[in-house]
């Protein structure tokens, strides 16, 4: 028997302009979505046709034009560009006006984010010992009066956060690999992944994940509800080719080595990504033409571990891949 899991969309800035997400989270809440993530961006994954808002003014409007939307970051980057201080106050301010409406998500980064501003590109090793410091320091300032806090790579002096909203904020930490799943069980709420292979999540994420949680559990006496958050580009159409002419806007997303390396600029990550070739999109990406097809897909990540699915939405209509959702795809699951 499949698991229940939760369906959730993904409001791309990299792809389309904010004003056109602010109307597609209108209908989501309307349709009955309740979950919506956005990208939290510098630069995008593209060149040719492509956006660049930004997120957290857009989170603001997103939610104070809904009701009851939960919207988060899939994911924000607190090591360079952003110094965890600001994180910590932007995330307190959204969550005191809009109590339990507001998630979360940290990483590690990526250059075409983080060089482009203007810092320097540190080790794979550096990112993630900077993101664990930074996680702790964001969490001090939610919880303390008054912080004073000298790391490796952040410090604060006297610092408070005035406004702080009723209840914790969820954290959930990106990974794609062991170290980081294990972090994400240690010191967050759930993990978020863009790894497709369904032997990779069962076999490396969620052990690992697994792992962090009973240390957590050790050192603080208390079990957490946690979740496992696959974010995955999705295209609807019942004509193929239409759904793949949409989606083929992530394949410099797709080249693993862009995450980890110096490539920062779209147009270099656009000229490298046309390698990508149809065939790995239907494989990889959540690319589907039926309901019947959207269930077999969702039932083997369900399967899997996987407790909520984030379909990036790349359709040619977005608002189809939602009427297909709510209306057939999720009273099937």
């Amino acid at each position: 028997m499949t698991r229940r899991i939760k369906i959730s969309i993904q409001a791309s800035h990299e792809q389309y302009h904010p004003s056109d997400l602010l109307e597609d989270v209108l209908y989501m809440e309307k349709k009955g979505i309740k979950r919506c993530w956005t990208s939290d961006h510098y630069m995008p994954w593209w060149n040719s046709g492509a956006s660049g808002g930004a997120a957290w003014p857009w989170m603001g409007a997103a939610l104070a034009k809904t009701c009851d939307l939960v919207l988060g970051t899939g994911v924000t980057a607190p090591i360079l560009r952003y110094h965890p201080a600001i994180v910590a106050q932007v995330f307190a301010t959204l969550a005191s006006m809009f109590p339990n409406r507001v998630i979360l998500g940290l990483g590690r980064g990526e250059a075409m984010n983080e060089v482009t501003s203007g810092n320097v590109w540190p080790t794979n090793a550096e990112r993630f010992a900077m993101l664990r410091e930074a996680i702790k320091l964001i969490k001090k300032l939610w919880k303390e009066k008054w912080v004073t806090f000298t790391g490796e790579y952040y410090w604060v002096k006297d610092s408070r956060l005035y406004t702080k909203p009723d209840e914790p904020i969820p954290i959930y930490i990106a990974a794609a690999g062991k170290q980081s799943a294990e972090l994400a069980g240690e010191e967050g709420n759930g993990l978020i992944t863009t790894e497709s292979n369904i032997d990779k999540i069962r076999n490396n994420l969620i052990p690992a994940f697994e792992k962090g949680e009973r240390k957590r559990e050790q050192d603080q006496k208390a079990t957490i509800n946690k979740e496992i958050v696959l974010f995955i580009p999705a295209s609807y159409d019942e004509d193929e080719e239409k759904s793949l002419q949409s989606i083929r806007f992530w394949r410099g997303s797709m080249i693993k080595a862009f995450f980890e390396t110096d490539i920062h600029d779209p147009r270099k990550i656009e000229e490298n990504g046309l390698i990508i070739e149809d065939d790995s999109l239907k494989k990889h990406l959540f690319l589907i033409s039926s309901a019947e097809e959207a269930i077999r897909k969702i039932s083997a990540f369900a399967d899997a571990g996987i407790t909520e699915i984030v379909l990036t939405n790349s359709s040619p209509n977005k608002q189809k891949l939602i009427d297909l959702l709510t209306d057939r795809i999720i009273p099937s699951l």
